[in-house]
């Protein structure tokens, strides 16, 4: 069976994870990275990575026509995904659905080979279950009492959301990478409900009943509307968009923004955001760098705010760094044994290929059974305005902790 992968725009994390394929002798795989000036040929299946935009079109249609099948694998392709927070600017990132019509979505950041390859041999994909009912935390539905953007890590049996700490959990499906399994929230990319976001927002403002919200009469005198002034509600969620709309900006029915862009696409992605966030951002869309572009961002605020790093953190650092080193070199020969090792090494450590393990400080969990987890355990830290630089790297927050303007040196994704 041929099949042909076409790497579009930004990160390339799900176009590498196609090396797996190559394992299968029933497929003759082609990799294509320049869609642009691709020779067109017939295909059994052609299988689009990396995000889209409106001038993609005429390649995407070629495609289209000389594919028997086509397949968006990986959110960037199905619904916007991590990138189509530059939407918020202005930009037209778009899901292929919207660009050509008809194509089967294989949702997830990052993709997951298993469910591509049942795809590509017409096989039913299985019945996944809520990622609720697999989680090992236990939730209430109790009013909350306050939202952290930040929690201690000693509890582990409570519901993130229960502790007020967003988790999209709730409007997603269990999916391979498993953020939650590594004390970080689910940000939804594998959506269980069309308008995810819409519906995970109405539950956490349900929960955030108890809340002061600020509200003033209208000109007309019946109804109240929302005040001008801060209050409870949007002093603790700042970055509405990023949190409950992370991979379906685009197909949440959400007005196009209309903020004036900060420079090139990705650096909008990042705008917005909030500090804490920066490694799980960097570490869905930096690509085959993801892991040096996470460790730059948190390196850099560590460095200035004088966090203290163990030994232990630097060790496991800087054995990411080497295995990222090898894992470039193995995209480079397409070796599908060597990817999977070096992968699941990574993961070892990162907890997944979106590093959901790597923070500020140190690491969410545990990595090694006879560690004392106490020698690396991340903390809660101090939000400081400020400007931080380390020449690859530049970004100022507010006293928030958002992130008002950042810099990214060419080659991340």
């Amino acid at each position: 069976m041929d099949v042909r992968v076409f790497q579009f725009n930004g990160c390339n994390k799900c176009f590498n994870e196609t090396i797996l394929l190559k394992g299968e002798s029933k497929y003759k795989v082609e990799f294509i990275q320049d869609p642009q000036n691709w020779k067109e040929e017939k295909t059994d299946v052609s299988v689009i990575t990396g995000f889209l935009l409106p001038e993609n079109k005429d390649v995407l249609n070629k495609i289209k026509k000389n594919s028997e099948k086509v397949i968006a694998y990986g959110n960037c392709t199905t619904t916007g995904g991590i990138f189509a927070l530059a939407n918020q600017k202005g930009h037209e990132v778009s899901p292929l659905n919207k660009i050509i019509g008809d194509s089967i979505s294989i949702n997830s950041c990052l993709g997951e080979i298993e469910e591509l390859k049942l795809e590509i041999e017409e096989i039913d994909l299985p019945n996944l279950k809520n990622l609720c009912i697999v989680c090992g935390r236990r939730k209430t539905c109790d009013y909350l009492d306050d939202v952290k953007r930040q929690i201690d890590l000693e509890d582990t049996e409570t519901c993130f959301n229960d502790l007020g700490y967003l988790c999209n959990g709730f409007v997603s499906k269990e999916c391979k990478e498993r953020c939650i399994d590594y004390n970080a929230p689910c940000r939804g990319c594998k959506p269980i409900i069309e308008r995810s976001g819409i519906r995970m927002l109405g539950m956490f403002g349900t929960l955030m009943g108890n809340f002061e919200v600020a509200t003033e009469h209208s000109e007309k005198g019946a109804t109240d509307k929302l005040a001008d002034k801060d209050d409870d509600v949007t002093e603790r969620l700042p970055d509405i968009v990023g949190n409950f709309f992370r991979f379906t900006l685009p197909t949440s029915g959400l007005p196009k923004g209309r903020i004036p862009s900060n420079g090139t696409l990705l650096e909008d992605v990042f705008t917005g955001r909030l500090i804490e966030e920066l490694p799980l951002i960097s570490g869905l869309l930096g690509g085959d760098h993801s892991i040096s572009l996470t460790l730059k961002i948190i390196e850099t605020y560590e460095e200035a705010n004088n966090i203290e790093v163990s030994e232990q953190t630097k060790k496991y650092r800087n054995d990411l760094i080497k295995l990222e080193n090898e894992l470039q070199k193995v995209i480079q020969s397409k070796d599908p044994d060597q990817y999977k090792k070096i992968t699941e090494e990574i993961r070892k450590i990162a907890g997944n290929m979106n590093l959901s393990n790597l923070f500020f400080g140190g690491f969410r969990s545990k990595i090694d059974e006879n560690d004392n987890f106490e020698d690396y355990k991340t903390h809660v830290f101090d939000v400081v305005e400020g400007t931080y630089k380390n020449g690859s790297v530049e970004f100022t927050i507010d006293p928030t902790g958002i992130v008002k303007e950042i810099k990214i040196k060419e080659g991340y994704a």
